[in-house]
């Protein structure tokens, strides 16, 4: 036989596979605005039959063989297989198909993985009724209550057994104790005790580990058991069921091992994360490749409710596929299809309520005490004070009776507000065995925490595929979007929309003081206290974000087309075009308000400025096609398998923009350039870039247990010359199904154990389109004692440029016991990067000219991946701990020598971290006269001591180590690398639970090991008049006779305490709890009455709670932008 089953796991234990539930989620979707309906393949997940035919036993089992996975084992003496059998199955499963042609008969069959094993019943598969055993009935139905055929039923412990019928129904004679136990196929086991009962009903919950579990994989997918690469696939239902998802970016954080996503910016549109896999891996672009649908494109413009799967890959076995764009690993996006089987509407909503996390920042906002520090500082520092003891009084006094006069503004508070965010998806999905769809219309608005600065987005998709004969199949996928940002939102920042909203609105907030109202009445306030700086009053940040008006509009269309032809058995040739658009409009008109003084009723400023308009245009266009043969076949009587992929692709992006702007505007509501009649200004640039690649893949594996698999891809890339234009980027991994082996099959306990190694070549394009050529522009020379202008060369050539290329191995292994009820993954893994572009030092006779980018530096990434998981179901009651961990370290194994670069505080070195801090070690704060003593000493020593630091320290002030001992600080003997900003370990921790119709979860992800730099203009001891300053300095730094002072004293000005020093780094450690939910199902039998298939109500909870040391706003954000929002949630999934 082609296998063998060990018969004591075959008597009447028939795990059976799952009769697929034709048509998940959806709606009809026909946009004009998008152009027609879109698509992408699915596949089934289980093998179905479709035969019209009288034929034999013997015949049938060779059909189904030929057309599935399945092996038959059986005794010829006791099957018939000449019996000649009418078969009439129109996409029939195949347990559908055995329970007809052997109803009625002595033969028996049971399903275990991929074996069939058909057998006579015996006398002792017969249970013999003894006087205390009852019927006991039931129904076994999938979670959505849909019922399940095929599902085994056995006492435990004994080979008293039976299998569901096509309706899930199922009989069984049993003992009152017995325990019953239902086992079935890519479902978790469950037990019941029959007790009293004689009627059950039984909900199997979905194991989304097991065996059978495909998952996508560059150019295709891959049974996950066959994987000999390192790939994880993200759980789709943590994102869609329950989250208040804004972006798929952010929602990835701490969802796979591998995966480190920081949020940078949270404003709304533009609430991207940075995601990296594997740690930082060049000192250049680190970020993955993302394919959606088969072709580059940006993750956040999709509806998270479109996404079927998503898989990360990680090592160059996975990701080499991909060549030249893979070096920092590939996130594969693919997006939901129809299915066959009825219309079914499916609806997913939510209300979330937004606010920013407690605390954050906490300015003094009692206007006496602010001044009292202020003048403090003003003291400390030798200088006149700024706030009179009159001021100070007169506000203690008032104690916020007269808000108008006498005000103490807290402009966090009075800045950030609760929002109240919308989402709504209607899907409808369908369709029949020879055409299938899935459409959907998304709504989303997001206003944010901070006003005039929201976001709203329409989204679109149609996905259409046809078998239009046995040997073709066509397909489409169409998908658009439209976002509209607030003008509050769209700046006045020549460089990004949204600059005012989110940087500006910290910028602007905290140059001002406590005394400033920032609106009352509609109108807007200004200073009250004619000793702070009274100019300032136009720093009012509710005034900074409502002074524009105009509109931020992108609009995106995506579309794909695919043709498959199968010529021949086993082998399918398909080819597919794609083609995405975006446009991006800004239109920018200033709007001039009044600064009122309150307390007198008065304008302090005018509303008043030049007129303009402003109009910007961004357009990216992609082309992209490919063509990709696949040859799949096993031979030497299916004991070996092959796999072939190969390929071609070509693709072409396009980048261009524009922006006007007209002073002047002849009307005060006009709207367009026509409007206005003064000067005109003008900018734009273009750029493109192309690529042509050949790709392919050997898949080789001996009796399901040793697997290889070999890859290579070669990038031909227009942003290198000829002579260096083209890549090859090779890999190859192994791996061997030690749960296969006979050894083991004795083992109860061990459901999977796979062993697998990998080692390949990645590449990185991320450089300039233009960088292999020289750039000119325009310059000025002197020519007969006059200024002229012409060109010159501003960026010199290399024409030697080439890829990045990163090497990478990968060690791991993939285990399951207990019936996969524990399971987990572990790897190790060195990747290398070689070639890495930097700026070399040169020669000054390069003149002014940018000098050329070298394949010069090499970093190297090391690290281990841990993902482990338990999950079970006991009755009513099911649960599930799932923990994933990552360790990286970094280091700069080569760069430029003995020399080093320095950007602000942060070095690249060799030897040393990306990322890594260079600056004063801080000793202590001089606050005893011992502690001023080393000063003296040092001074006595040297009377240069301090020098280079603009100033001898003071009480108070912050005394650095002298770290060669001379006696002396300066920079160049006595900084030094302090750390670095990259974590060395990530987490996550998912729980979740259910008991009958309610859910819980809750959902956990942090880092340890990063540091951050805290001394901005935000968290300083150096104050100014009309500035803001923080509680946790005023409060903790140090005052005269003061021994144990966090901080140094206020001051002014002071060359000393600016130094940067390790005094300001702060650790970045931090846990969030991500999200929290708890959910209610209604019963089948309450919906069933109103004709729906399911409704799940839901509260949750989204980035309520932060453990932290870090006193930043947020310890994921490096400066300010806006700050991560917390969202209270209700919501509701209805299916149809």
């Amino acid at each position: 036989m082609k296998n063998k089953l060990y018969w004591d796991y075959c008597i009447l234990l028939i795990p059976n596979k799952h009769i697929l539930n034709i048509m998940k989620i959806a709606f009809i979707c026909l946009f004009i605005f998008i152009s027609g309906m879109f698509a992408t393949e699915a596949e089934s997940q289980n093998a179905r039959i479709s035969l019209k035919q009288t034929t034999s036993v013997l015949d049938l089992i060779n059909i189904i063989e030929n057309q599935t996975d399945y092996l038959f084992v059986y005794d010829k003496k006791e099957i018939d297989l000449n019996r000649q059998i009418s078969v009439k199955a129109q996409n029939k499963t195949v347990a559908e198909i055995l329970l007809t042609i052997f109803k009625n008969t002595d033969i028996v069959y049971a399903m275990q993985g991929n074996n069939i094993v058909l057998m006579k019943k015996s006398s002792e598969s017969i249970p013999v009724i003894q006087q205390r055993t009852v019927r006991i009935t039931g129904i076994v139905t999938d979670e959505k209550g849909d019922p399940l055929a095929g599902v085994n039923v056995s006492a435990k412990g004994t080979t008293n057994g039976t299998i569901t019928d096509i309706d899930g129904r199922f009989s069984i004679m049993a003992e009152p104790e017995t325990i019953l136990q239902f086992s079935y196929i890519g479902y978790m086991n469950q037990f019941i005790k029959v007790g009293n009962s004689t009627s059950v009903t039984i909900s199997m919950k979905e194991d989304t580990q097991t065996l059978d579990e495909v998952v996508v994989v560059g150019f295709g997918t891959q049974k996950k058991v066959n994987l000999s690469g390192s790939v994880s696939s993200v759980d789709m239902s943590t994102l869609t069921e329950s989250r208040p998802i804004t972006n798929i970016s952010n929602a990835l954080a701490g969802l796979a091992a591998g995966l480190q996503v920081t949020s940078s910016n949270n404003r709304p549109g533009d609430d991207n994360a940075s995601i990296l896999i594997r740690g930082k891996g060049t000192l250049n672009n680190s970020s993955p490749l993302v394919i959606i649908d088969g072709m580059e494109g940006e993750m956040n413009s999709l509806n998270v409710h479109d996404i079927e799967n998503i898989s990360v890959l990680k090592d160059a076995s996975s990701a080499a596929i991909y060549g030249s764009r893979a070096a920092n690993g590939v996130i594969l996006i693919t997006t939901k299809t129809g299915k066959e089987g009825k219309l079914k509407v499916s609806y997913n909503g939510y209300v979330a309520f937004q606010s920013i996390r407690p605390g954050v920042l906490d300015p003094v906002s009692n206007y006496a005490d602010y001044m009292e520090y202020i003048n403090s500082g003003y003291n400390n520092s030798n200088q006149a004070l700024p706030y009179s003891q009159t001021s100070i009084s007169a506000w203690r006094e008032d104690n916020g009776q007269n808000p108008l006069k006498y005000p103490n503004t807290n402009w966090i508070e009075d800045t950030f507000s609760t929002g109240v965010g919308t989402n709504h998806t209607l899907s409808m999905s369908g369709g029949t065995e020879k055409i299938q769809f899935y459409g959907a219309f998304g709504y989303f608005d997001n206003p944010g925490v901070l006003e005039n600065a929201g976001y709203r987005k329409y989204n679109a998709r149609t996905n259409i595929n046809a078998q239009l004969t046995s040997w073709l199949k066509m397909g489409m996928n169409v998908s658009g979007f439209v976002g509209k940002a607030e003008p509050g939102n769209a700046g006045q920042s020549a460089t990004e929309a949204g600059e005012q909203a989110s940087v500006g609105a910290f910028t602007w907030g905290w140059a001002t003081s406590p005394a400033m109202i920032l609106r009352h009445d509609g109108r807007y306030g200004g200073i009250q206290n004619v000793e702070d700086d009274v100019s300032e009053s136009g720093n009012n940040v509710l005034k900074v974000l409502n002074s524009t008006k105009g509109e931020n509009t992108t609009r995106n269309i995506k579309s794909r087309f695919h043709i498959t032809l199968q010529p021949i058995k086993d082998l399918s040739v398909t080819g597919s075009y794609s083609y995405e658009y975006t446009e991006q409009g800004i239109k920018t008109i200033p709007v001039f308000n009044d600064v009122w003084d309150f307390g007198k009723d008065q304008i302090i400023f005018k509303g008043e400025g030049e007129s303009y308009i402003t109009e910007k245009e961004y357009k990216r266009e992609r082309n992209y096609m490919d063509i990709v043969a696949n040859y799949n076949h096993r031979f030497l009587d299916d004991r070996l398998g092959l796999t072939a992929m190969v390929g071609a692709s070509q693709e072409q992006y396009k980048y261009e923009w524009f922006n006007v702007t007209r002073k002047n505007l002849t009307a005060p509501n006009g709207t367009v350039l026509d409007a206005a009649n003064g000067q005109i200004s003008t900018g734009g640039n273009m750029t493109q870039w192309v690529m042509r690649s050949y790709f392919g893949r050997l898949n080789l594996d001996w009796e399901n247990k040793y697997l290889l698999e070999f890859n290579l891809r070669s990038d031909g890339s227009s942003r290198f010359l000829s002579d260096s234009r083209w890549g090859y980027f090779p890999s190859g991994s192994i791996a061997w199904r030690m749960d296969q082996e006979e050894f083991l099959n004795s083992t109860d306990w061990l459901s999977n154990l796979k062993i697998r190694a990998s080692y390949g070549s990645l590449g990185n394009n991320s450089v300039g389109n233009y960088s292999a050529i020289s750039s000119y522009g325009s310059a000025n020379y002197v020519l007969n004692n006059g200024v002229s202008t012409g060109w010159a060369i501003t960026a010199l050539a290399n024409a030697g440029l080439t890829w990045e290329k990163t090497k990478v191995t990968d060690i791991g292994f993939d285990f399951g016991v207990l019936d996969n009820r524990l399971y987990g993954t572990f790897d190790w893994f060195n990747k290398k990067t070689e070639g890495i572009l930097i700026q070399l030092p040169s020669p000054l006779v390069h003149g002014s000219a940018t000098t050329p980018t070298s394949n010069a530096a090499e970093v190297t990434n090391k690290g281990i991946e841990l993902t482990l998981g338990w999950r079970d179901k006991a009755g009513d009651f099911d649960y599930g701990i799932n923990l994933n961990y990552t360790h990286v370290t970094n280091n700069v194994d080569k760069f430029k020598g003995e020399d080093y670069s320095l950007n602000g505080i942060y070095m690249t070195k060799e030897g040393l971290p990306i990322n890594s801090m260079y600056m004063y070690v801080a000793d202590r704060i001089i606050q005893t006269d011992d502690d001023l003593a080393i000063v003296n000493d040092m001074l006595a020593k040297n009377p240069d001591a301090f020098s280079q630091l603009g100033g001898v320290p003071q009480k108070g002030d912050i005394l650095f180590k002298d770290l060669n001992g001379d006696n002396k600080i300066d920079p160049t003997n006595d900084r030094d690398m302090v750390g670095d900003t990259n974590p060395k370990h990530m987490f996550g921790l998912n729980l979740s639970a259910g008991y009958k119709e309610f859910d819980f979860s809750i959902f956990m992800q942090g880092v340890i090991g990063a540091k951050g730099y805290l001394n901005e203009k935000y968290f300083t001891s150096t104050v100014q008049r009309g500035y803001q300053i923080t509680k946790e300095i005023a409060e903790n730094s140090w005052t005269d006779g003061m021994t144990n002072a966090k901080y140094p004293k206020l001051t002014y000005q002071t060359a000393v305490n600016n130094q940067a020093n390790t005094l300001w780094i702060q650790k970045k450690d931090y846990l969030k709890i991500r999200n929290i939910q708890l959910g209610y199902t209604l019963p089948k039998s309450v919906l069933s009455k109103v004709q729906l298939e399911k409704v799940r109500l839901y509260g949750s909870l989204e980035n309520f709670f932060t453990f932290t040391g870090y006193k930043g706003i947020d310890p994921e954000l490096d400066d300010l932008s806006y700050p991560t929002m917390r969202q209270a949630v209700i919501g509701v999934n209805i299916e149809f």
